[in-house]
């Protein structure tokens, strides 16, 4: 695309950074708000083209009206805990769905919703759907398209896949499919309500449902979503990582590997100090928690609730789980403040999980 004029009116030259979006999405590229700021400025030569203006403007093209994402608030800022990998195998992974839509019926194959796997350093997207099922069996022919695509991603000389974190669906957590991870010498991990899960895979399935719906309006027709599932995560997979200071590393999750994850690594720790100083342990004692270890706590629960006419609400509630904290975990959160964790123990079935002190709230034992 030419360079415009950079002296031209304000409002011309955010009309021709929305014509570049525009031309993107026509080749099923769907550029991040960051990508739009950074091309504007810097290639276009729109200088001193204000990001809060570009943003604002592209919250209004028709592509991207409708699923903008939302600040919750200043305060929130860096409030959290990197995910501390240093070696390129260790995967999230779900399950996703799309709602059903009228007009386009999804195949009975194909009703099951589709795996996503994420590599927590490389940011590398996998999509598998699942067919037929939720079985022992579709799950197992899921994780075995997964370890094929993984080969042809990185080759035969390539990294292998250390491990899978999963949430505790009953398919996954069956002997089959844990016989059948241990014999390709994966390890598993489970969690249930840690918020770890939503830093991996269930916000790749949020990133993949918006790249889709903007695909979606940018064609002014429904898709079939699992006709461009491996478009969205091919489009993942090509956009630049960027830390939550913005800052960008050089490198989209497709180009890194085993002969480059050295760099890659120094980037990340210079561009995201957290991630490094996160390798490193506090001592407990010298943070003011609020829960000592031997607490009784329950989960916080945010539930939504509404009536058939008037405006929905929220309230917080607590899980029915009642958890012994056996340990105190402080952190280093990216806004470089110390973070305070609990390690604790699910009194019904001995399993531990880590929550954050804001989530939790002390009680009684059952």
């Amino acid at each position: 695309m030419a360079l415009v004029p950079a002296n031209m009116d304000k409002s011309k030259q955010l009309e021709a950074v929305m014509d570049w979006v525009t031309t993107r999405l026509a080749v099923s590229d769907v550029p991040r708000f960051s990508d739009v700021i950074n091309h504007a400025q810097t290639e276009m030569g729109f200088s001193d083209l204000k990001g809060t203006a570009i943003a604002r403007q592209l919250r209004l093209h028709p592509a991207y009206l409708m699923n903008s994402q939302q600040k919750k608030g200043s305060k929130r800022w860096g409030n959290f805990r990197p995910i501390v990998v240093n070696q390129l195998g260790s995967l999230h992974a779900d399950l996703g769905y799309f709602s059903p839509k009228r007009g386009i019926e999804t195949p009975p194959d194909y009703r099951s919703g589709f795996l996503v796997a994420k590599d927590i350093l490389s940011r590398y997207v996998y999509v598998i759907i699942i067919t037929k099922n939720k079985s022992a069996d579709s799950m197992i022919r899921a994780f075995t398209k997964l370890l094929k695509k993984h080969e042809e991603v990185y080759g035969p000389e390539g990294h292998k896949i250390q491990s899978i974190g999963f949430d505790r669906e009953t398919s996954v957590m069956s002997n089959k499919v844990q016989a059948f991870l241990r014999d390709q010498g994966i390890k598993f991990h489970s969690f249930e309500m840690s918020s770890s899960k939503a830093k991996g895979a269930e916000r790749a399935i949020g990133q993949i449902r918006t790249i889709k719906d903007r695909l979606e309006r940018a064609a002014g027709k429904q898709l079939g979503w699992w006709r461009v599932l491996q478009t969205c995560a091919d489009i993942l997979n090509g956009q630049e990582i960027r830390v939550p200071s913005h800052r960008r590393l050089g490198y989209a999750p497709k180009d890194i590997n085993q002969t480059n994850v050295k760099d890659f690594l120094e980037r990340l720790y210079k561009a995201d100090p957290a991630v490094y100083y996160n390798q490193f342990e506090l001592a407990p004692e010298l943070v003011n928690f609020k829960f000592p270890v031997g607490t009784f706590v329950r989960p916080k629960l945010l539930v939504t609730s509404s009536a058939v006419i008037g405006v929905k609400r929220s309230e917080v509630t607590l899980e029915d789980t009642v958890y012994a904290i056996v340990q105190q975990v402080p952190y280093t959160t990216h806004g470089h403040f110390v973070g305070k964790a609990y390690k604790c123990e699910n009194l019904r079935n001995s399993s531990t999980q880590i929550f954050d002190e804001h989530d939790l709230a002390e009680t009684v034992a059952e």
